[in-house]
């Protein structure tokens, strides 16, 4: 139980509460319905008398049984009739199916030439991955094993093999996607087919300080390799940022109090909150939070006294199977004068700002992922979060709320209570190098990303060859000066030698002009042009270097970053 001594004045709440905007529902879009339902009713008993197939309804999400989940106040969470997030918009891929997984299930997301839909990743004929096939001309996702072809509403409109695409069990499982503030949300339950209802949009946790163009938002993303629990766990605590984060985006030498309390109690939809002193010793201000069930977090420091300026964290976690999640950070600022920060943040490249923000969530992957495993045999012992968790400071006291949310409202996650079955299906501890795969985790899955690695390599290539032909006309400027410098020597030796020696005399002058020394021939000059090509050869071949060091240096190390992380990282290697 938190301490009334230690809440913080009636008058800071209040502050608090005003600089925290609630999340605003969108206001109503035009939208298609699928074709499935009305080719349901018009042709279901003709397709499938057809085909010899009993009349079947379509299956229902696979992974809606597992994610209704019982808490001890009130009824089961109903983790699948939520609006999830699933990634930004920009970093999809318009031209090939995207596959992410959800709550167990596999999606796969793709542009039909109009919107963003989003289909389970399971063709109805042979249960292939749909993610596997491709958009045809048509505008079409196509299924890789034999053609089958599916608009955006889900309805088969062509089947090669002859047939069977007007039955409903051609159709393919369609869930109702909208895009806001630049995110794809889903919800994983179908609008179509029997007992299914309209997704409430009203529901879609967007962010009111996003309806602002002043925000300037800088986003990222990460599939890692723990529990979406962990993860929200661990970014509602503002506690650990100066200590994890040292060297990345904090420092572990400027801290102050950690007294954070709740604006009142835990309820079904979250909770709220306040640090009254904030970061850095309160050198930027009051820091206000937010939790909204199930999986989204908002903190926000108001710095307008102290620096002219308001940051904002957002965090959704999605789940995406037991001890698996995606990460989606939105790093906002919003300057209140100074217009130059903002100018200058919107122009720094999407990659950029991906490969920099992709640090800070490397920076406790190794430990959160095997933190969590222990968490999880403490809890599977029958240990209480009170009894696993030593949290003696009011520093914890959003994670003890989220803690207490999942277990009274949310029945401790989609995947259920953290007990022995739960850690079994988590899987193995992956190596370090594995958790620091940035590719895996990040870079194959990034549109923009993969546009930029492509980049980079294309011109690491350009860059080669540029250093190999620099070289090639430094040696050849070389081989000219030697040559010149012993024709200088030979005098007039060199010129008695009769027809032979002319020819090479006027072959010599031909390679002395390629390297830059006139195209002199030997005789009194010969000492000068030497000098020359001596000096063209030494140009070129610090020019071959400096390519070099472009190439595999400097571009080197940037294609290398969409690969892997750091390690050790950054806190670990400054001794202060």
């Amino acid at each position: 139980m938190l301490s009334r001594s230690t809440a913080p004045a009636a008058g800071q709440q209040r502050a608090a509460r005003a600089s925290f905007s609630p999340l605003r529902p969108p206001g109503p879009i035009a939208r298609r319905r699928s074709r499935c339902v009305p080719r349901h009713r018009r042709a279901a008993a003709a397709g499938d008398a057809a085909s010899g197939a009993p009349a079947l309804a379509p299956a229902p999400a696979a992974a809606a049984a597992a994610v209704a989940s019982p808490g001890t106040k009130g009824g089961a969470f109903d983790y699948a009739a939520e609006w999830w997030p699933l990634a930004f918009a920009a970093d999809l891929d318009r031209e090939a199916p995207n596959r992410i997984m959800l709550l167990g299930e596999p999606l796969v997301v793709w542009w039909d030439g109009a919107a963003w839909r989003c289909f389970a990743d399971r063709c109805p004929h042979r249960l292939v991955p749909l993610s596997e096939g491709r958009i045809n001309a048509a505008k079409r996702l196509e299924c890789a094993y034999h053609g089958w072809e599916f608009s955006g509403g889900g309805s088969c409109e062509r089947v090669p093999q002859g047939g069977g695409g007007a039955s409903p069990r051609a159709c393919a499982t369609a869930y109702p996607a909208r895009l806001r503030q630049g995110l794809l949300f889903v919800r994983p339950k179908p609008e179509a087919g029997p007992g299914a209802a309209a997704a409430d949009e009203s529901k879609i946790p967007i962010v009111e300080e996003f309806e602002d163009p002043a925000w300037v938002a800088q986003d990222t993303f990460r599939d890692v390799a723990y529990d979406w629990t962990t993860l929200m766990e661990n970014v509602l605590d503002a506690s650990h940022v100066p200590f994890t984060h040292h060297k990345s985006i904090s420092n572990r030498n400027v801290i102050g109090d950690y007294v954070t309390t709740l604006d009142g109690p835990v309820t079904a939809a979250g909770f709220t909150g306040i640090w009254p002193t904030g970061p850095r010793g309160g050198a930027l201000g009051p820091q206000s939070g937010t939790f909204r069930a199930p999986a989204f977090m908002h903190q926000k420091i108001d710095m307008r006294e102290k620096r002219g300026a308001e940051s904002m964290v957002v965090v959704y976690a999605v789940p995406s199977s037991p001890g698996r999640c995606r990460i989606l950070n939105r790093n906002a600022f919003r300057f209140a004068k100074a217009r130059l920060p903002a100018v200058v943040a919107r122009l720094v490249p999407a990659f950029m700002v991906h490969l920099g923000t992709q640090v800070p969530l490397e920076d406790d992957v190794i430990f959160l992922h095997l933190g969590e495993e222990e968490y999880l045999k403490a809890r599977a012992r029958g240990q209480a979060v009170g009894q696993a968790y030593y949290c003696p400071t009011q520093a914890d006291a959003y994670v003890l709320a989220f803690r207490r949310w999942l277990d009274d409202f949310g029945g401790g996650g989609p995947w259920g209570s953290p007990d022995a079955a739960f850690l079994g299906r988590i899987g193995p501890r992956q190596s370090r190098d594995a958790l620091l795969d940035r590719y895996a985790g990040h870079t194959a899955s990034c549109a923009r990303c993969q546009r930029a690695l492509r980049r980079v390599r294309l011109a690491r290539r350009a860059v080669g060859v540029a250093a190999g032909a620099a070289a090639a006309a430094g040696l050849l400027a070389a081989a000219v000066a030697v040559c010149l410098a012993a024709a200088a020597a030979g005098g007039a030796a060199g010129a008695a030698g009769g027809g032979a020696g002319g020819a090479a005399a006027a072959a010599l002058s031909a390679l002395s002009w390629f390297a830059g020394a006139g195209g002199a021939a030997p005789g009194a000059a010969a000492p000068a042009a030497a000098g020359a090509a001596a000096a063209r050869a030494l140009g070129w071949g610090a020019a071959a270097a400096l390519l070099w060091w472009l190439a595999n240096g400097a571009l080197g190390a940037l294609e290398s970053a969409f690969y892997k992380g750091q390690y050790p990282p950054p806190r670990n290697t400054d001794k202060a």
